[in-house]
């Protein structure tokens, strides 16, 4: 006749004596900034909020001395950031009339992301 081993019994009591199983951390919430991208119209930084892999937030600041630029960029960053926090990825799609504030936005982001190492 065979014992069964009790269901309750952990990992760590089957375990050699005196191995210690690892310590799972918890995933910190970090902010980190990506680099100003310059584009023909100005620079655009990103600026994510990562715990773990995960993508929380993301700001970003834009050019907005021309009244085009403020018009363009106050339309395509809140598009870029609804789509990089529902792809969590920095390979977004480029927005078609801000193509290069979606190249810089994106740039920006994905080096603050390797930074982040997320």
């Amino acid at each position: 006749m065979h014992k069964s081993i009790p269901a309750a019994l952990s990992l760590a009591a089957l375990a050699a004596p005196g191995a210690a199983l690892a310590k799972v951390k918890p995933a910190v919430t970090r902010t980190v900034r990506g680099p100003s991208v310059n584009m023909r119209w100005g620079p655009i930084q990103v600026t994510v909020k990562v715990k773990g892999k995960k993508i929380l937030g993301i700001s970003a600041t834009y050019p907005t001395e021309r009244p085009r630029s403020q018009f363009i960029n106050s339309q395509a960053i809140p598009l870029l950031r609804q789509e990089v926090l529902q792809l969590q990825s920095a390979q977004i799609q480029l927005i078609g009339g801000a193509t290069m504030t979606s190249e810089a936005y994106a740039q920006s982001l994905q080096l603050a992301l390797d930074s982040a190492k997320a």
